[in-house]
């Protein structure tokens, strides 16, 4: 399969939960250009804030425009921001129009 480039796109939306923010990690601080653009999000999905890694180069993912989400499946009390499975997802963009095939999953 072949992937456009980030930049052919509108808008970038990316998912990982756990250990795959690995791969998305090295995308991220590869430089693809989200600097140039104001609709990169990554919705990071984990168990608690606890066990979701890097945060510490959160605020560089931020400055080189990639907006964090973090979602929570099992938040400690306080938690104010989202929660849920960040694999839920998949169904609510198709139910919003969002073609199933513009969905990469697991590249």
């Amino acid at each position: 399969m072949s992937i456009d480039p980030p930049e052919k796109y509108p808008t970038v939306l990316i998912f990982a939960t756990g250990s795959g923010i690995s791969p998305i990690r090295s995308l991220i601080e590869s430089g693809f250009s989200a600097d140039t653009r104001s609709d990169v999000k990554l919705f990071y999905g984990a168990r608690n804030l606890d066990r979701m890694a890097y945060q510490d180069r959160f605020k560089d993912w931020e400055s080189s425009g990639v907006e964090i989400v973090p979602v929570l499946s099992q938040p400690h009390d306080g938690w104010t921001g989202q929660s849920g499975y960040v694999q839920e997802v998949t169904s609510i963009l198709i139910a919003d129009g969002v073609p199933s095939e513009k969905i990469l999953k697991n590249f």
